[in-house]
């Protein structure tokens, strides 16, 4: 049998789907986002990566896939240079034929089933787009500079010049002046300015405000209301224009079935209806649909058509209710709750013989595995990233930096915790970690004590998080519902989530500000997520905290300038670093150490403060 592949490769994640003849969906993969102006070439590794994840799921191969359909943001129109140079990187990673278009193709064809008609999509950025008759016009998608009005990151703007205008009092009060500052932890407007400015504030971060302005106009604040009407007007132009281009090419440029999609609709509940009144005011005659499949299940549609495969309502109705089935079924309108099947716990085919080799074949085997998740972490920079953002600005305003875990993923956290005072001079409520079951947990397995949700409230409430902290939740699985809980709390409290874990769309995500999750493929032993996923986990922790401290000034080159003197290798090292940073000898070095308490910051002051230099 043959297969076909979907992909929607979005701004900040790519959704693999495998499909059957029949219209049945088999697996669904993800992983990074695939937008190349964000993830440089990791974009295209998480397209292969999210396939790769499908066909591990679905226990299928390569070569049974006949076709590949690609929508992919950034890569823009067939025959530009984004788009050449998408299909060459693509080229050189998808080993069967592929088709590669934008990903406003993909949503049109998902939205209205591959029917023809007018198709909003609207995240990050947006795109109005037009297929009738073989005639394909779009509107915007130029960007947020000047243009993607209506998108999240528009939305964001808009509020942000909302609240400068009201502090300066050239408009009404808005809590939007207070919302946005603590939403992005600084202390004020022109913390923000500097920023965008400096090029600090990350276009996901800014597209992610849109969601605090939703929250501030369900409190009842009209700027924050006004700009969300606006966004709508703005989307409702944009289909307008689609539907008078489409008049210059066509005879018949009304009564197109008409939808959207895209996580703006999903702001608040009245979006969509806004949308629908905003174009009806302006096409009476529209007929509007609810979408009705996500991107990724649109592209897997058109792979069917291209290869002539016979589609019929019974194939797209079995096409929707497996896909359901398998959850990621984001239309816009409403997010389908369903737990994943989880590839942490599929079975590695690479191991079905396990049992039967000898010791060298078996170390082979779980060293080749282990090749996998140094790349997989690399396409998860960007949400790295923001975490280190976040926790660099929440530890700079008194701010900790909490992990929170169970098991092995609870260990792992508390051992990056107790690394940071000897290695950075940290105090020792910068950095926490939480165990489920408490500290005896770190020895020995506590019965029950993942599954203890109030006790993960619990460990948040004692600790009293707020708005300067960030709550790291470390699961492999993304259901562990003590860490999901404490990280509910968290969220309710103020504190910026981030979790950590290598099943993107599990329960986890819906308290997660930014998610964070390998591809790392299923483990040699199957479920034992000690292995490959544990690995991942303690990478993506020395990542977070080492990068946090460079960027608080606890290193000075790559030394140690705040380095805990509290054995003899120690203050060997204290003595080589205090000589590298101010060219003296060891032995004056081991004077100014001692001169001053053994504290590598000091000795190193006052040596250059002797010779005239700068203090560290």
């Amino acid at each position: 049998m043959s297969f076909v592949l979907g992909v929607d490769g979005g701004a900040t994640k790519t959704v693999a789907a495998i499909v059957d003849q029949d219209g049945s969906v088999l697996a669904v993969g993800t992983a990074g986002g695939a937008n190349p102006l964000t993830w440089g070439e990791a974009g295209f590794e998480n397209v292969k990566a999210a396939c790769d994840a499908a066909l591990t799921i679905a226990q299928a191969d390569w070569e049974e896939v006949a076709l590949v359909f690609v929508g992919m943001a950034g890569a823009d129109e067939p025959q530009s240079p984004s788009h050449t140079f998408a299909q060459t990187q693509l080229r050189q990673r998808l080993p069967v034929p592929f088709l590669l278009d934008n990903d406003g193709v993909i949503a049109h064809a998902g939205a209205l089933a591959g029917q023809d008609g007018v198709v909003v999509v609207a995240g990050t950025g947006v795109l109005a787009i037009g297929i009738v008759n073989g005639h394909r016009v779009r509107v915007d998608g130029m960007g947020h500079w000047f243009g993607d009005e209506g998108s999240a990151t528009w939305i964001s703007l808009q509020a942000l010049r909302a609240a400068a205008r009201a502090q300066d009092g050239r408009d009404e009060p808005t809590r939007l002046t207070e919302t946005l500052i603590k939403a992005l932890m600084l202390n004020s407007l022109r913390d923000v300015a500097i920023l965008l400015a400096n090029g600090d504030l990350a276009k996901y971060e800014l597209a992610w405000l849109a969601t605090v302005v939703a929250k501030t106009a369900e409190m009842g604040d009209r700027a924050a209301q006004r700009i969300l009407h606006q966004a709508t007007e703005h989307l409702a132009e944009s289909a307008a224009a689609v539907y008078r281009k489409l008049a210059t090419v066509c005879k018949e440029a009304t009564n197109f079935p008409t939808s959207f999609t895209g996580g703006v609709f999903r702001l608040t509940e009245a979006m969509p209806l806004w949308f629908c009144q905003a174009l009806s005011e302006r096409l009476p005659s529209v007929v509007i649909h609810e979408p009705l499949l996500p991107p990724h299940l649109g592209a897997a549609l058109l792979a069917a058509r291209h290869l002539g495969w016979r589609i019929t309502d019974r194939w797209l109705q079995r096409l929707m209710e497996t896909g359901r089935q398998w959850g990621y079924f984001d239309l816009g309108a409403g997010l389908v709750e369903v737990l994943p099947k989880l590839l942490s716990e599929q079975r590695n085919p690479a191991s079905l013989f396990l049992d039967q080799l000898d010791v060298e074949a078996i170390l082979t085997l779980i060293n080749d595995e282990d090749h996998k998740v140094a790349p997989a972490v690399r396409q998860e920079i960007p949400a790295i990233a923001q975490a280190v953002r976040w926790a660099v600005r929440g530890l700079s305003r008194g701010g900790r930096l909490i992990y929170v875990g169970a098991g092995t993923s609870g260990r792992l956290g508390i051992m990056d915790a107790a690394e940071c005072p000897p290695t950075f001079g940290t105090p020792p409520d910068w950095v926490i970690g939480i165990i489920a079951g408490g500290p005896q947990a770190v020895f020995r397995a506590v019965e029950g004590a993942e599954d203890d949700m109030e006790a993960g409230r619990e460990a948040m409430r004692q600790l009293n998080v707020g708005e300067n902290d960030v709550v790291v939740g470390l699961s492999v699985s993304g259901r562990t519902p003590f860490v999901i809980a404490a990280m509910e709390e968290a969220q309710k409290r103020g504190a910026k989530t981030v979790a950590i874990t290598v099943n993107r769309d599990a329960p986890i995500a819906a308290v997660a500000d930014v998610v964070i999750a390998p591809v790392v493929g299923p483990e040699i032993v199957a479920g034992s997520t000690r292995m490959k996923a544990g690995t991942a986990q303690k990478l993506i922790l020395n990542m977070l905290s080492t990068a946090t401290m460079v960027k608080l000034g606890r290193v000075r080159s790559n030394l140690m300038i705040d380095l805990r003197t509290w054995s003899v290798k120690l203050r060997e090292r204290a003595k080589r670093i205090v000589a590298q940073l101010t060219g003296v000898s060891l032995q004056e070095a081991e004077e100014a150490l001692r001169a001053n308490n053994w504290e590598v910051r000091k000795a190193v002051a006052s040596l250059q403060t002797a010779k005239g230099g700068e203090n560290p």
